[in-house]
């Protein structure tokens, strides 16, 4: 297993956007609007020098008046999570994405494609700099928590040999082990371990006792290196897409057009949707779904985005931010015909080729429905 880092990748993207920037402390504003404008993030050249997160801006900059403060971009940090995805998956179907920059990938089985997995690992790091022009580390171990602690090391790739993962992982603190929760850790902290090598011997009744068993079992199986997740698939099964859209800052939901970015992926396509679903997110992390009829998808895109616009609209009933959304889409051959269609919906019909090559022939000014212009 192969475990990916990509070390401050905001930053990075800053970097690439603008060659000044490198090797100079940076900070991204933080995107909560406030009395007093305060950091979000800061990379490692600015936390040496003492400034941190949530620091107040005009502190930081009299405290450190070469510190740049930028923009935040969550949009464009999204989508190249997204980019770290698509290349991922052309090297395996098995992944998973963690955090920002962070990724797992299933190499066994591989080998007939790129060779022995440590040779397929350096290939991966090389094209990814070269593709992307992004700087990584990675970690390679039959354990998924060792593999994540051995990328964490910044060597240009770690490897953990196999029956080697207890001894690697015990020097480790036991805050830098992936999942643990911040509760679970204070109870540790309280009876005195402070090491991954302090919790390896305690037997499972006894963790039991301050976690529920399920929990206490997977984290001494990390801890011990004898963790061997089954990674899910990296790409969407063939025939289907899922678009991912996160909104920063937050919104309510009139405020987001979403008709003309439903009309904007559904375009992308020469093929018809034969089932869609709309998930969102409110900012206290309760989710919401609906599933397109199947008679609204033998209408012409110009008229299903309405519908989902609609049915979105009704579906916020709690009046509160809406944090992020994804629409799902499982496509055909061909827009199924209804048996009675409308005139309205015969003229749509005729209407979609050309708006759709007035798309791809100007894109930089791209073709809107009108009732999604306020």
């Amino acid at each position: 297993m192969l475990a990916m880092w990509v070390p401050e990748l905001p930053f990075q993207l800053a970097c690439q956007r603008e060659g000044g920037l490198r090797d100079r402390p940076l900070a991204f504003l933080s995107p909560q609007g406030g009395r007093t404008p305060c950091l979000w993030l800061v990379n490692r050249l600015g936390r040496a020098e003492g400034i941190a997160a949530g620091d107040p801006m005009d502190h930081a900059l009299r405290r450190l008046p070469s510190l740049r403060v930028l923009d935040p971009a969550p949009q464009t940090w999204w989508e190249a999570q997204m980019s770290l995805k698509d290349f991922l998956s052309h090297w395996s179907p098995q992944g998973l994405l963690g955090r920002m920059g962070e990724a797992l990938l299933e190499l066994k089985g591989t080998d007939r494609l790129f060779g022995p997995v440590r040779d397929a690992a350096w290939k991966l790091r090389r094209e990814l700099a070269q593709q992307e022009g992004w700087e990584s580390h990675g970690g390679l171990s039959e354990s998924a928590a060792a593999a994540q602690l051995a990328a964490r090391m910044e060597h240009q790739l770690e490897l953990v040999p196999g029956g080697h993962e207890a001894s690697f992982l015990a020097p480790h603190p036991l805050a830098r082990l992936p999942d643990l929760n911040l509760r679970a850790a204070a109870r540790l902290r309280r009876l005195g371990l402070r090491l991954v090598g302090d919790l390896q011997p305690m037997p499972l009744p006894t963790l039991s006792r301050l976690m529920p068993e399920p929990e206490a079992r997977q984290l001494l199986d990390r801890a011990r290196g004898q963790d061997r997740p089954r990674l899910p698939l990296l790409a969407d099964p063939p025939g289907e897409s899922s678009h991912p859209w996160r909104l920063e800052p937050p919104r309510l939901p009139e405020e987001i057009s979403l008709a003309a970015w439903c009309l904007e992926k559904l375009w992308s396509e020469s093929r018809s949707p034969r089932r869609l679903q709309l998930n969102w997110w409110d900012v206290d992390g309760e989710a919401h779904r609906w599933v397109a009829p199947l008679d609204t998808l033998t209408t012409p895109p110009l008229e299903l985005v309405r519908t989902v616009e609609t049915a979105f609209r009704l579906g916020c009933q709690r009046r509160i931010l809406v944090h992020r959304l994804e629409l799902r889409v499982a496509w055909g051959l061909g827009r199924p015909q209804g048996l009675f269609e409308s005139g309205l919906t015969r003229k749509l019909s005729a209407l979609e080729p050309a708006l759709a090559r007035l798309r791809q022939r100007f894109p930089e000014r791209p073709v809107l429905p009108g009732f999604s212009i306020s």
